[in-house]
């Protein structure tokens, strides 16, 4: 326990942040949302069957409750239109997805009638759809169902548990991640008697991740001086350049959930952005001058970061991206 004395030296030496947003998640839920979204989390899609009927939730709520009894809890909105089955059904599978997994996130999140229809699956012994690729399956005898706001709270008694080789999808901040070990919680090769993987293709990968969170990161204050978050900023970057989607053409082409998409379209909407034109959406004047603002500080932040790098290396390593981003197109 701390003493007195190196308790009162933290406090006085504490100088307080100021926050990007605050206020009242009452008044103001899409910062709420956002506040939440600080929390990274795993992505599950929950999936049951009863009577010949199926559904699917993709949900990052998911938790564990208890070891014994093995219980754990998600939550589904009361909105939803599977949450009438999920409260009837008497059961359900919980499947934890994996890095690979970010288009199955995506369409189980989407508004197709049957999502089940292109996708791989198999019934659970409990009588559940199991997804293919996940990194584990709970199936879930319904335990109980508690009332939380306009959420349904259902709590799962696991009844068999299973989990395979892989790394997970993560959810933070409005978009997709993947996990990696930080390197202060990591022993130093030295210390675990390995010596570091110094090859191109030990490295090169990992690198690409963490560069791009660190640029990410820093060009937040930016975006940020421009009144943006980082969905804002991707829904009017894609539509400076596409004018005209839809909702869901929005959520896959900036890789942002339906959820933050759908916030972020009523947002630049209060904000006089954007408007709503034969079923999609464009920017407004003002949007297309803030698209341009952004675009100059991106410009001049580029120039900044690559300053002093040979020119021999800058090329090399542009070749190198473009062959990994061939390599991984999907052709459409």
């Amino acid at each position: 326990m701390q003493s007195n004395a190196v308790m009162e030296n933290s406090t006085s030496s504490f100088i307080p942040r100021l926050p990007l947003e605050e206020g009242d998640p009452a008044v103001d839920g899409r910062m709420f949302r956002r506040c939440l979204g600080q929390y990274g989390t795993g992505i599950a899609i929950i999936t049951t069957e009863a009577n010949g009927r199926r559904a699917a939730v993709t949900v990052n709520s998911f938790a564990s409750v208890s070891l014994e009894p093995p219980l754990v809890l998600w939550s589904i909105a009361h909105t939803s239109r599977s949450r009438e089955l999920f409260s009837s059904s008497g059961c359900f599978a919980v499947n934890i997805l994996s890095s690979k997994q970010m288009d199955v996130s995506r369409h189980f999140s989407s508004k197709l009638e049957d999502k089940f229809a292109d996708a791989v699956w198999a019934s659970g012994d409990f009588g559940s759809p199991l997804l293919d690729g996940c990194l584990a399956h709970f199936e879930c005898e319904t335990y109980s169902l508690v009332d939380g706001g306009d959420h349904t709270i259902i709590i799962g008694l696991v009844k068999r548990a299973s989990r395979f080789e892989g790394e997970p999808l993560l959810f933070s901040q409005g978009q997709y991640s993947i996990a990696d070990s930080h390197p202060a919680a990591s022993p130093t090769p030295e210390a675990s008697g390995t010596k570091p993987d110094t090859t191109a293709e030990g490295t090169i990968v990992s690198q690409i991740f963490e560069a791009h969170h660190l640029l990410s990161t820093k060009f937040e204050e930016h975006r940020s001086a421009e009144g943006l978050h980082l969905s804002i900023a991707r829904i009017i970057a894609c539509m400076y350049d596409r004018p005209g989607l839809k909702i869901d053409q929005l959520a896959v082409a900036t890789h942002l959930g339906q959820r933050d998409t759908e916030d972020a379209i009523s947002e630049l909407l209060e904000r006089g952005l954007l408007f709503a034109s034969g079923g999609g959406y464009s920017l407004t004047e003002a949007g297309r001058h803030l698209r341009v603002a952004i675009q100059k500080r991106w410009i001049a932040f580029q120039q900044a970061q690559i300053a002093g790098i040979p020119e021999a290396d800058l090329r090399a390593t542009i070749r190198t991206l473009s062959k990994l981003i061939d390599q991984n197109t999907i052709a459409e």
